[in-house]
C-alpha cells in the first residue's frame, strides 16, 4: 500500500490535512481544515496544461496589480495534476439581485482595466505565454476550440464566416472565466481567482463570456428570460459573433446531442446582432428552449 506521504505530496510539503472534495465538471477542491488553503485537483480537459496555465498566469497578473491567490505548491505526479493555493477571503459576487448585478459587473469593468491592457507582441492563444512565430488569428483560435465533429455542423459555414471580424481587434492578457464566484470582495479589496482559462485575445471574449454566465445562469435558476437584467450589460463591449460562439462552445462539451437543438437560424441570428441588448434577449430565449429540452447546466 502507498503511503499517505506519497499518495498525496502536498502533505510532505506541510500542507493540509484538507477536507472533503468540492466536484466540479474540471476539477475537485478541497479546502484545509483550519481554512488556510485550498487544493484544487485539475481533471477532464487537459489537465495539466491547464495547472500549468494558471501556475504562470497567477504570477503575472500579481504584476498588474491584481489580488491573486499565492502558489504554496503546485506538481503532476502519482497524485495527477494539482496545486494548492493560499486561501483568500472575501464575498463571491452575486447576481441575485439587480443591484448585486451592477456590482459585478463594475467590478468587471474595474478587473478589466488591468488586465486588457494592450501587450507588444501577445498573440492569440491559450495562457499569457509569448508564442514565438504564432500566426493564428483571434478567429482561428475560437474555431480551434471546438471538437471535430462541430465542422460538420449546418452553422459551421456562419459562424466561420462572422468571426473573423475580431481579427482586427487588439490582442490583450484575458482571465477566461470572470464568473461572479470568481471575483471575491473582502471591504474595499477585490481578489480574483481561478485563472485555469486564462488566455490571449480580444477583450471582448471576457465580457461576452460575462453576460453568457449572466444569462444562463440566471435562466437556470427559475428566473424569466423578461426578468434578466440584460440592459446592466450595456456597459460591456459586445460582438455578436463571439455570443454565437460562447454558446456553441458550451454546448459542444456538454451531452452529444445538445448541440443539434440549435439551428443555423438562430446562429446566423446572433452573429448579425448590432445591439447588444436585443442580442442578449435573443441569446436567452435560445437558452431557454435549450434549457426546457433538457440541456444540463
Amino acid at each position: 500500500m502507498r503511503s499517505t506521504k506519497m499518495a498525496e505530496p502536498w502533505v510532505g510539503r506541510g500542507l493540509g490535512p484538507f477536507g472533503v472534495a468540492v466536484l466540479k465538471p474540471y476539477s475537485r477542491t478541497r479546502f484545509a481544515t483550519d481554512g488556510s488553503a485550498v487544493l484544487k485537483v485539475y481533471v477532464g480537459i487537459d489537465p495539466e496544461g491547464r495547472r500549468r496555465r494558471e501556475a504562470t498566469t497567477v504570477q503575472r497578473a500579481a504584476l498588474r496589480g491584481i489580488s491573486v491567490p499565492t502558489i504554496l505548491a503546485t506538481g503532476c505526479d502519482e497524485a495527477g495534476s494539482w496545486t494548492v493555493f493560499r486561501a483568500v477571503h472575501g464575498t463571491p459576487c452575486s447576481v441575485a439581485t439587480r443591484k448585486t448585478t451592477e456590482d459585478y459587473i463594475g467590478h468587471v469593468v474595474a478587473v478589466s482595466g488591468m488586465l486588457h491592457r494592450p501587450t507588444a507582441g501577445a498573440t492569440p492563444g491559450p495562457g499569457w505565454a509569448t508564442r514565438a512565430g504564432s500566426s493564428v488569428s483571434a478567429s482561428q483560435f475560437l474555431l480551434d476550440q471546438f471538437s471535430a465533429r462541430c465542422r460538420r455542423m449546418p452553422w459551421w459555414a456562419a459562424l466561420r464566416e462572422a468571426l473573423p471580424m475580431i481579427d482586427a481587434h487588439p490582442t490583450v492578457h484575458l482571465h477566461g472565466d470572470l464568473k461572479p464566484e470568481h471575483l471575491l470582495v473582502d471591504g474595499e479589496h477585490l481578489h480574483v481567482v481561478d485563472w485555469e482559462a486564462s488566455a490571449c485575445g480580444p477583450a471582448v471574449l471576457d465580457y461576452t463570456d460575462v453576460v453568457f454566465h449572466l444569462v444562463r445562469d440566471l435562466l437556470y435558476e427559475d428566473v424569466a428570460p423578461t426578468r434578466i437584467p440584460v440592459d446592466l450589460a450595456d456597459r460591456l463591449p459586445f460582438c455578436g459573433p463571439v455570443l454565437a460562439w460562447r454558446l456553441l462552445l458550451w454546448l459542444d462539451r456538454r451531452r452529444t446531442q445538445d448541440i443539434d437543438l440549435v439551428t443555423t437560424h438562430d446562429i446566423v441570428r446572433l452573429t448579425a446582432e448590432e445591439q447588444a441588448v436585443s442580442a442578449y434577449q435573443s441569446l436567452a430565449a435560445i437558452v431557454a428552449h435549450l434549457r426546457a429540452a433538457g440541456v444540463p447546466r
